[in-house]
């Protein structure tokens, strides 16, 4: 079936069809969702915080402080080894990543670290 001549062109309707779904999937907006990647930006630091204090084991409240303010200069914090509790000051956010991590020092132990984003 052809549709009539338009100045020299000649359409079939599975040609129109597959232009028109053509100009659809193209018109359709694209959301970079920035925030998804903000999350796992804040998870990965977190996770390395919590690799470097592990390896070194230096588990100095100042030099935690210190560290995690290197790596979240604004932002609102907890870190947690052994359940004694420190809190960074800070901005705090609407949500807030918790990452945590294990070692064995003659028994295993737990370390978190809680950012508010």
């Amino acid at each position: 079936m052809f549709l009539p001549a338009i100045k020299g062109f000649t359409f079939t309707l599975e040609a129109l069809i597959s232009l028109m779904l053509l100009v659809m999937i193209i018109s359709i907006p694209i959301e970079e969702n920035k925030n998804d990647l903000e999350k796992i930006y804040v998870l990965q630091k977190e996770n390395d915080l919590i690799k470097v204090w592990i390896k070194t084991k230096n588990f100095d409240e100042k030099e935690l402080e210190k560290d995690f303010k290197k790596m979240f200069p604004f932002q609102k914090g907890e870190i947690i080894i052994n359940g004694k509790k420190t809190e960074i000051k800070g901005k705090k956010g609407e949500n807030e990543i918790k990452s945590n991590g294990f070692y064995y020092e003659n028994e295993l132990k737990k370390i978190s670290v809680k950012v508010f984003i």
